[in-house]
Formats: structure tokens, sequence, C-alpha cells
């Protein structure tokens, strides 16, 4: 890939106030080779588009194990709640946020002084999105234990909005995406409208016990259907998994892999990654026995970026995000909340920098994954910026002291390449820990 960069830097301190509640993106190369997120041998690093164990249509009762499923979303012209025309949240959930912080030199850590003050005592305010959902007590039709099977996801066209005044909301796709518009993609019968996922509950699953969801996105390369996990994490066999697929090699998170070109990147702004999260997950909810505060996202590569998307623009849904080699897209939708994360760069992931980038990556439309870091500091309401050790098994993991303890945020710098090993040890073995411990 040739990166083409803006004439002129953008300071960071008027970036960190611009992107505040910013989202993660997909892979933004024009190749997959070249993005180093699915074609390169490095990526079985991190699991891109493994099937995982017991991939695979289920057997039995479920016949050839695909099936479509009504999503559920409604369409309309309401606008998203903390949706504005420039794509930057008003501070919803960010523990009163009021004013932008400073930089902290090179790393560009948000400094103190980031929040009025409510942050000092740990306390940031949740989505009230928990609870059992409405599908415990009901006959677990359309997915089985041990086996992922592949469902279709309707998910349908706004009316009364565009991509382009960011005025859409997060329930449906917006027109420039939907077919025939000018960012719409097509990847065999499927397009944005008309999506897949697979599913496959957890072991002894019981219809009254509330359980947790996990959604998981690989890297690009692959096309669909999901026939498996998309980016499993070791301990994970406790939830209810979920394959996300994406359409055009690459999840559409933001970047040129969303948009199609740099020119409409900022059609990303109500891009269609966010409206699928929420169909998939209200889909979920109503047929089978979850546990709607402890419902995660996690991915490598193109993955990483589409969990750092989530966990900005359905922050109010979403617990807690897990990711490698993920960055922060300057076109995105609103953040709607707080959001716990465990991220794992690598210093030397040239496609997906650590940054924060002098200059924007255009076919990324990123700074970089530490301003993904930054922008989560201050929509947390975390004050100051020092840090401990995470855990002493994943020596490069830094959590940073001041953030809220229902909304941590734990930076895993390794120094390597396109990677989640370090010194013969798996940051991956860390995600499932770290999320199952969220209050």
């Amino acid at each position: 890939m040739v990166y083409r960069y803006c004439s002129r830097a953008i300071p960071w301190v008027a970036l960190l106030v611009a992107v505040a509640c910013g989202g993660s993106g997909t892979q933004g190369a024009s190749g997959s080779s070249s993005t180093g997120s699915g074609a390169s041998s490095g990526d079985a690093g991190i699991g891109s588009e493994s099937t995982g164990s017991g991939a695979g249509a289920a057997t039995g009762s479920m016949g050839s194990g695909s099936s479509d499923v009504a999503s559920g979303a409604s369409s309309g012209n309401t606008a998203a709640p903390g949706s504005t025309s420039g794509g930057v949240s008003s501070g919803l959930g960010s523990a009163g946020s009021t004013g932008s912080a400073s930089a902290s030199g090179a790393s560009g850590a948000a400094g103190t002084g980031a929040t009025s003050g409510s942050a000092a005592s740990g306390s940031v305010a949740t989505s009230g999105h928990t609870g059992p959902s409405p599908g415990c007590g009901m006959a677990p039709v359309g997915a089985v234990s041990g086996a992922f099977t592949n469902h279709k996801l309707p998910i349908p066209v706004c009316t009364g909005c565009s991509a382009t005044m960011a005025n859409c909301p997060r329930d449906c796709i917006a027109p420039e995406f939907a077919p025939g518009g000018a960012s719409s993609q097509m990847a065999g019968v499927e397009n944005f409208t008309n999506r897949d996922f697979s599913i496959e509950l957890a072991a002894n699953y019981q219809t009254s016990t509330p359980y947790p969801i996990y959604m998981g996105g690989g890297g690009c390369g692959g096309s669909p259907p999901q026939m498996g996990d998309g980016y499993g994490i070791p301990g994970d066999d406790g939830a209810i998994k979920i394959g996300l697929s994406y359409i055009g090699q690459c999840f559409a998170d933001g970047g040129i892999q969303c948009s199609g070109s740099i020119a409409t990147e900022p059609l990303c702004k109500n891009g269609p990654e966010i409206p699928y999260i929420r169909a998939l997950l209200k889909w979920v909810e109503s047929n089978f026995c979850v546990d709607m505060g402890k419902e995660f996202i996690g991915g490598g590569s193109s993955g990483g970026w589409e969990s750092m998307t989530a966990g900005c623009g359905d922050a109010d849904e979403l617990r807690g995000f897990v990711s490698v080699s993920g960055g922060l897209r300057v076109n995105q939708w609103p953040c709607t909340g707080p959001m716990a994360a465990l991220m794992v760069v690598n210093s030397g992931d040239g496609p997906n920098p650590v940054g924060p980038l002098a200059k924007i990556n255009l076919d990324l439309d990123s700074f970089g994954s530490a301003p993904e870091r930054d922008s989560l500091l201050m929509r947390n309401g975390c004050v100051g910026t020092a840090t401990t050790t995470y855990n002493a098994t994943f020596s490069a993991c830094l959590k940073y002291t001041g953030c809220p303890d229902q909304f941590p945020v734990i930076w895993c710098e390794l120094n390597g390449g396109h990677d989640n090993t370090m010194q013969g040890v798996d940051y991956k073995n860390a995600m499932w820990p770290f999320l199952a411990s969220l209050p």
C-alpha cells in the first residue's frame, strides 16, 4: 500500500477534542495483502478468519443449520442519540466531561483536567442496558451448543435521512450504503441490508440462565457466509458466541473499506456496522437468554478496528471490548457512553500504526491506535495518566489507575509486528478473564 497523507498536520490537542468520542474501524487499505490484516502469514497469530472448533452448520434437528432471521430493527428518521452533523458526541456518558484534555508528549495520553470532577469518585453514568433478555425461557430454536449455525440478517434501509447529513438512526442502513448508493458493497448475494452471522450456544445451555454474549471479528481476506468463530478467545465457552461477517474483504467500519473512496469517507459517520451490530444483538436477545449487562465484542486486525467502532457507537449496549491491531477512525458514529477495553497493539505493525501520527493516514482515516486509548481515557472519566502493571503474566499490559472501576482501560503495547504474542506469551489469553471480571 502507498499511504497518502494530508498536506498539513493536525495539532494533536485539536484532534483530541474533535474525536473524543471517535470509534475504531476496519482495515482501510485497498488491498488485503498490503494491510497486514488478513493476507499475511503473520495474521495467523491473531486468529484471522479462523473457524475455531466445531465450526460449521449444526446437525440433527437443525437440518442444514441455515435460516433467515428477522432483525426486528425499525426504520424511520429519528436521529441517533448523541449524533451530530460533525460526528462528535456531545459528551454522553463521559462523567460530565466539559473540556479538552492536554496531550502528554508523544504518547498522546489524555491529561488531567479532562473531567468535571465526578470521575474522581469513580462515578460514571451507565446506560441501564442490563438484566435478563426477552428470550429467557424460550426454547433454543436456531442455535445449538458445540457447533456454529449460520443465519441471514436483514436490516432495513433508512428513510428521511442521509449519511451525507449524518442524521440517520442506528437501527437502519443509510441510503448511501444500501444497494444503488454511493458506498454500497456486494459479496455474492449479500450487501449491507442482507448480511449473515454465525452463532453457537454456551455449553449445557439452559433457557432460564442469562448468558454473556461474545461477538468476534477476524481480519481481512475472507468472504461471506460466516460459518464459524470469527475471532475466538480462550475461555469464552461459557458465553453465547457470535461470528461476525463482513461484506467486502474487511469490515466496513471506517476508512476506504467503509466508504469506497477517500472522498466519501465522511459518509462513515452513519456507516453500516453499528446497525449490523445492533440488529444482531436484538435478534439474539429476543431468541435466547442473554445477560444484557455482559455483551462484549472483540477482534483482531480488521475485527479490532470493528470492535473499537462498536465500542463507541454502540457503547450504550456493549459492556466492553478487546482488540488486536485496531485504531480510531476520524469519521465514525458518535459515542454513546463509556466503555471498558483491553487493547493490544504492536510498535512494528506499520499498516496498523500505534501513533499518534503527525499526519492522518487517509486510507485508514486514522491517526492510529493511541488516539483510541486517549479517547477512552476522556470518555470514561479517567483522572490523570498514571499506570500500573495490569497482570504479571502479561507484562506489557498497563492499567490506567485513574479510571473508574466499572470502565478500566488496559493498554498492551508489544514490540513485534502484526501479532498478539511477545516472548512466548499469547495476549489473547488475557482477554476473556478481563471481560468476565468487569463489574
